[in-house]
Parts: C-alpha cells; sequence; structure tokens
C-alpha cells in the first residue's frame, strides 16, 4: 500500500493501541496459525465486546474448525446460535462446518444470512467460496468482489475471483485477480498455479485482453509516467509514484483522481474515496473531483453520501453523461423511476453507445415500455451477438411481461442446462410456470428464491422441512414477503395441521398476527417485525424443523386440483364485525362495495397495477349504493378527485390502519372490488366476494387464464385484454356490477 494510503487507513475510526484482544485480532492469530494464542486470546476479549461471550465462542468454535474438530465446531456454533440465532458470526462459523462436509446448498444459506446481518469481508469471502463449491459462478462473482472490496488485502478472495473469472471465460479478470493475490503475498503458491494455468490458456487457446482504466492516454506528461510505471513494474509502484504526485501538487485534482482509480483498480476503492474526500476537503469548488467522488459513491451503493456531489456537479456539468446515470440511480433508489428515466434519456440522448444503451434498455423495462426495450436488445444482439448472456435477464423479464412466454421459456431453459447451479435463471422461470398455473415446476424453482433474490434471506440452525412426516415434531414457519403473502400461504395451515405436529409455530408481521392467531389457535403465532433478530426464538425450546412460510405451496399445492374449495379461512372479530355494519347503516343504503385503486410500489410495477380514481367514477352510475374507501396509504387528494367525479367514498382511517380491523370491515361489506393489492388476499380468505381487476400480465400470484383465483374461491378476475387498457375492464365490471345488485 502507498504511503497516502496508509497514513489514511491509519486515520479511519477504530484506530487504537491494544487493550486485552479484540475478535478481529483474535482472528489474525486464528489466521497465521497460532491457534493456541487465539485459543487463550478468546477467553480475553475486551470487556466492550457486544455478546461478548457469545463472539468468544464462536472465536473457539472456528480455532476448533482450524484444527479439524468439526463436531466441536459445529456444537459451539449451534450452541451460540441457541441463544442468538441471528446471530451473524455463528451463522458463518456453522457455513464453515456444512461447507467442509460438503452440505454446499445449506452452507450458501447461512453464509449469506451472516452476509445480510453483518459487513465483515470474510462473510462474503465465505459465500463466495460456497457458490463456487456449488458451480454458480454469477453468484460467487459478486460475493468474492464485494469481499474484496471491503478487505483489499484478502488474498484468498482475489485468488477465488481469478478462478471463477477463469471460469467464465473472462481472461482480463482473472489475469487482474491472480496478479492482484501475487502482489499482496509473492509467496502465495495458489495463485502463481492458477496464474500459470491462465496462462497456459491463453496459449492454447488465445485470450483478449482489454484496457484497464490505466491503460487510457492521459495527456499529462507527468501521469503518463505513472502509467509507464504502472505497465513495467506493476499496480503498486505506479500507486506509490501517483501518491508522490498528490503530495508534491496536493492541489491537482487530476492527480488525485488518477490515484483513486488506480486504488480501485487494486481493489481498494475505499482508500481511493478516502483520498477524494480529503482533496474535496481542501479543494471544495473543484468540480472533476465532486463529480468523481459522487460518481465513485453511487458505484459503492452509498446513495445518500452520494447525493449532494452528484447534484453539485451536475449543476455545473448538466452534459455529463456518468453524471446523469448516477442522478438516474439515486432516484431509482428513491422509488422515482419516472425521473430517473427521463435522466437516462438524457445520458442517451448524448451517447448513444452500445454500453449507455444497455442502461437505456434497463431503464425502459423499469417503465413498462418492454416492447421498446426488445427492440432495443434486438438491435445491439444484431451488432453484437455475444452479447447475448448480458442481456439474457432484462430480455426474458421483458418478454414474460409482454406475454411472450413461449419465448422466454426456452431462453430460461437452456441456461439453467447450461449453468444447473446458478439460482438467479431459476425464478424468472418459476414466474412463468405459475402465471401458466403449471404448479409442480413452477414451485420447484421457486424453492430457490432465497437464492436468487438474497436481500430477505433469513436462516435458522435447524433443519429444513420438505415434506418429512411431523406426527409428535415441532415445526416452525418464518415469514416472509408481503402482507398479502403471508395471509395466501397461511392458506396452507390447515395442511399442515393436518401431518399431526405436535406443535406449530408461525412467525406473522405483526399487523398481520391478531387475524391469523383467530383463525389458527392451534398454532403459536409469534408477531414480529420480520428482522434478522430472532431473539424471541431462544424461548421457544426444541425445533424440530423450520421452513419460510413460502415453501408450504411445494408441498400441498402442486396441482389446480390441489387448491380446496374452502369458504375462508380467516375470520375477523365478530364485535368489530357489528360495529362496522352498524357505521355502514349509518353512512348509507347497502349494497355495501369496498373499492381500493392503488397497488404496490414503483418497484413492483405500481404503474401497471394502479388506475385513477375517478374512473372508478362511472360504476356509481350503474347502481345505487354506499361506496367505501379500503385504499391504504394517503388518499385524501383521490377522495377529492372521486367527489368531483360523482363517487362519494366513505373512509374510516382507523380501518386501514388497524389490519385486523380492516378485515372486520371487509366482513361487512357485500363486494369488494380492487386492483391486484393486499385487498384481495384480505377478502379472498375472508371468503367475501372479491373482484380483482388484473392487468394483462399480473403478478405470478394471480395466472393468466382462470376467471377464479385458485388461492380464493369468493374471487373474479377481470383481465385487461390490451396493456394499461383498463376501461376495457371497467366496461365488463359494471355490467357485471349491474347484475350483482339485481340478484342482491
Amino acid at each position: 500500500m502507498g504511503m497516502i494510503g496508509s497514513l489514511l487507513r491509519n486515520l479511519r475510526p477504530g484506530s487504537r493501541s491494544r487493550q486485552r484482544w479484540t475478535p478481529a485480532e483474535v482472528r489474525e492469530l486464528i489466521s497465521r496459525g497460532r491457534l493456541r494464542e487465539a485459543s487463550d486470546a478468546a477467553n480475553l476479549l475486551v470487556e466492550s465486546t457486544p455478546q461478548r461471550e457469545l463472539i468468544a465462542m464462536c472465536l473457539k468454535g472456528e480455532i476448533a474448525f482450524h484444527e479439524h474438530r468439526d463436531a466441536d465446531a459445529e456444537a459451539m456454533f449451534r450452541q451460540a446460535l441457541e441463544q442468538a440465532p441471528g446471530l451473524a458470526d455463528a451463522q458463518y462459523g456453522l457455513s464453515l462446518v456444512l461447507g467442509e462436509r460438503g452440505q454446499h446448498e445449506l452452507a450458501v444459506l447461512h453464509a449469506q444470512f451472516a452476509v445480510n446481518g453483518g459487513s465483515e469481508p470474510r462473510f462474503s469471502a465465505q459465500l463466495g467460496l460456497c457458490h463456487i463449491r456449488r458451480g454458480s459462478f454469477a453468484m460467487a462473482t459478486a460475493a468474492l468482489a464485494r469481499a474484496t472490496r471491503l478487505d483489499p488485502l484478502d488474498k484468498a478472495s482475489w485468488n477465488n475471483l481469478g478462478i471463477v473469472a477463469r471460469a467464465r471465460r473472462d481472461v482480463p479478470a482473472a489475469r487482474t485477480a491472480f496478479k492482484r493475490a501475487l502482489e499482496i503475498d509473492p509467496q502465495f503458491d495458489s495463485a502463481r498455479s492458477n496464474l500459470a494455468l491462465l496462462e497456459q490458456d491463453i496459449a492454447d487457446h488465445g485470450g483478449v485482453s482489454t484496457p484497464t482504466e490505466s491503460d487510457r492516454v492521459s495527456g499529462n506528461p507527468r501521469l503518463d509516467v505513472v502509467h509507464s510505471l504502472y505497465h513495467a513494474e506493476g499496480l503498486a509502484r505506479a500507486i506509490d509514484a501517483c501518491e508522490e504526485l498528490c503530495i508534491c501538487e496536493p492541489d491537482e485534482g487530476l492527480f488525485v483522481i488518477e490515484l483513486f482509480r488506480l486504488y480501485k483498480e487494486q481493489g481498494d476503492t475505499q482508500t481511493g474515496i478516502d483520498a477524494l474526500q480529503a482533496f474535496h476537503s481542501r479543494n471544495p469548488t473543484d468540480m472533476a473531483v465532486v463529480s468523481e467522488l459522487g460518481c465513485a459513491l453511487v458505484k459503492e451503493r452509498e446513495l445518500r453520501l452520494a447525493k449532494p456531489f452528484v447534484e453539485t456537479a451536475l449543476a455545473a456539468r448538466p452534459g455529463d453523461v456518468n453524471l446523469l446515470l448516477a442522478m438516474a440511480d439515486i432516484r431509482e433508489e428513491q422509488d422515482r423511476f419516472a425521473e430517473a428515466g427521463e435522466l437516462v434519456d438524457r445520458a442517451y440522448a448524448l451517447d448513444p453507445s452500445p454500453n449507455i444503451k444497455g442502461r437505456y434498455i434497463a431503464s425502459l423495462v423499469t417503465r413498462y415500455r418492454y416492447q421498446e426495450a426488445l427492440d432495443r436488445i434486438d438491435e445491439i444482439l444484431e451488432e453484437f451477438p455475444g452479447a447475448a448472456d448480458e442481456f439474457l435477464a432484462l430480455r426474458v423479464y421483458a418478454l414474460t411481461n409482454v406475454g411472450r412466454h413461449d419465448e422466454a421459456l426456452p431462453i430460461l431453459d437452456k441456461a439453467v442446462a447450461d449453468y444447473p447451479h446458478e439460482p438467479i435463471r431459476r425464478f424468472p422461470r418459476a414466474t412463468i410456470h405459475l402465471l401458466n398455473e403449471r404448479y409442480a415446476e413452477g414451485w420447484d424453482d421457486y424453492a430457490l428464491r432465497t437464492l436468487s433474490s438474497v436481500k430477505h434471506l433469513r436462516m435458522l440452525p435447524f433443519p429444513m422441512w420438505s415434506g418429512e412426516r411431523l406426527e409428535g415434531k415441532t415445526i416452525l414457519l418464518l415469514a416472509e414477503q408481503g402482507l398479502g403473502d403471508q395471509v395466501m400461504f397461511a392458506s396452507c395451515l390447515p395442511d399442515l395441521l393436518e401431518l399431526g405436529p405436535a406443535r406449530t409455530i408461525v412467525e406473522v408481521v405483526d399487523r398481520v398476527a391478531p387475524t391469523i392467531a383467530r383463525a389458527f389457535p392451534q398454532c403459536q403465532i409469534i408477531p414480529t417485525r420480520q428482522d434478522n433478530s430472532f431473539d424471541w426464538v431462544r424461548g421457544l425450546g426444541a425445533i424440530d424443523y423450520f421452513a419460510p412460510i413460502g415453501d408450504l405451496p411445494r408441498v400441498f399445492r402442486r396441482s389446480h386440483a390441489d387448491f380446496p374449495a374452502h369458504r375462508g379461512y380467516l375470520c375477523a372479530e365478530p364485535a368489530r364485525v357489528q360495529h362496522w355494519r352498524n357505521q355502514l347503516e349509518r353512512a348509507g343504503q347497502g349494497p355495501y362495495i369496498g373499492l381500493s385503486w392503488r397497488g404496490g410500489i414503483e418497484s413492483t410495477r405500481r404503474g401497471l397495477r394502479t388506475l385513477d380514481v375517478e374512473r372508478l367514477a362511472p360504476l356509481a352510475e350503474r347502481c345505487t349504493a354506499t361506496w367505501v374507501c379500503l385504499q391504504y396509504g394517503e388518499v385524501g387528494a383521490d377522495l377529492a378527485k372521486a367527489n368531483e367525479a360523482g363517487l362519494t367514498l366513505q373512509y374510516w382511517p382507523e380501518s386501514i390502519k388497524d389490519l385486523d380491523d380492516f378485515a372486520a370491515l371487509i366482513t361487512a361489506l357485500d363486494l369488494v372490488i380492487t386492483v391486484c393489492n393486499t385487498t384481495v388476499h384480505y377478502a379472498g380468505a375472508l371468503d367475501r366476494p372479491v373482484w380483482v381487476m388484473a392487468p394483462k400480465v399480473p403478478e405470478w400470484r394471480y395466472g393468466l387464464h382462470s376467471k377464479v383465483l385458485p388461492w380464493y374461491p369468493s374471487s373474479r378476475i377481470f383481465r385487461q385484454t390490451e396493456a394499461e387498457n383498463w376501461p376495457s375492464v371497467l366496461e365488463v365490471v359494471s355490467e357485471e356490477l349491474a347484475r350483482f345488485t339485481q340478484d342482491d
């Protein structure tokens, strides 16, 4: 590391002289093979160590693992997890043992949970190694890139990153990774052997070399010297030379920008960012540095920190493509996709190169402009046929959402056949199967959803249930996904209870818990905030199995015939139902019809699931009824618009905020008319007539063909025949509403 990098690292928060031992220092002893010293040090952790006794137990487990005492190690990790089921260190340790034992899928899950619960580089390093063992190279790349970003001196992760890059035939990335591992430790035999194998690959089959950021022509003679050193003596020497330039000319922004890029290439992006920030504190008006700093923070997903830098730089440089795209990333994170799209459009107009075109295509997809995205993808692939894999995910997603499943499915089938252990292709395939009501195939792919979208993965140290006998056993079901999903998956609880478990424990997000608890007194319902602490698990006693509740349909709903013709499986509080009946009678004459018109958020296709409330006004012309607002969120403006259009909506905010009261109000209604949202699930689970207005290609839960949601026999689905064509749906709903009121 260069002088400035060393200085910045030493000045980072947390530097101090050692008193007793920190967990990091004990792990350093472990990494050096000084296991006896590490064992003694684990008993002498600094008193301020959070969960000190449990962390000490995990450290001793790691020592046992490195001493090849796997059974002892596992016992220690599981003992720690009994006391703190969400402890990332213990989840990581369990992953070590399971991976060594060959239980790679479980090892991945525990490592991923550790990554979700903590930012330590070793968690990501272990996750990457687990993915390599499974043959899941795309996900291994992401995990190892994170590991090397968090710890640029992790030679093993650099070596593993090179192994993955070589497996993916990315020769430049492989060479960079192996060389970086050897720069850290010139005696690292594994990296040297792997680099030799790579060079042999190139000699045997030919290789493609791509320029790095340091290969560009700077136009500055002093930087040209840095680049010459880079090619002649390596990256570390180039960093030293560039730091000397920064010291000699501390107000020259061009030099610190080059230093950042060199550090980034080395894998130490944070030190490069620190250098940019140090320069900016002295020279806040240097827009080149402000721009570089803002874009760097965006790429590191530090979007809140990036926002002021990007805004300042963009005001000064409104035609800077990189800044436009950086601000688009920030707007997307804020769920402001329309504004993000406008920024991407501006960038693409300025630079229609293939790279920017790829970003433009992604933006089209987020704005539901699927056919345009497909047209642009075809243009790129005509020019660059080898880019098909790069655009596979976007192409499949767009094809799925325009209903061209016969084209999307073979692409996914081939991708899964080529890379059977890559889970990221399985969930899109599950979506297509479930939309087309091929439940067995769909649920089998859906089972890998937690590896396809890992942000919300949650893991416990118990065996995962996949249909085993449950007589006399205790099973714990974990909450997952949204409120409506938990209500929908709860329809499988009666099937589970028929298997005769001694105890059925069901975690439910707290807003839904009272209604679920009333409906299933046989179950022990645990209301939670659905986080990763799992403190509530400690007092539950012995657990034989656990499963995310979304795994139940894979066992109990493998065909259309498996969906029961139930008469509701939730029940509202009778006293509150009577309260709302009284309220409705005071409000007007029946029938009493609830309406909801917004669904989801921007990232879950709200624009396609939502209609303007004024469009519902003609329903009031077809029948005399008392109309009730069931819409969640801020509705003041919508109620005023509806009233102006001739639709007066009764609105009781307390009934929307309290979901148990929401269930009581729905029970008191004669009919619910709604778009695809949580209201569907509540009304259907309560066996109330519910009419669902669905987009042409809805979410997988609603299928494509049935007139009734198989989950809810009391439902009817009114589908768009053309994308975004709500008038045709409302016309049919209006006609059916007239019949409904006549029959009533």
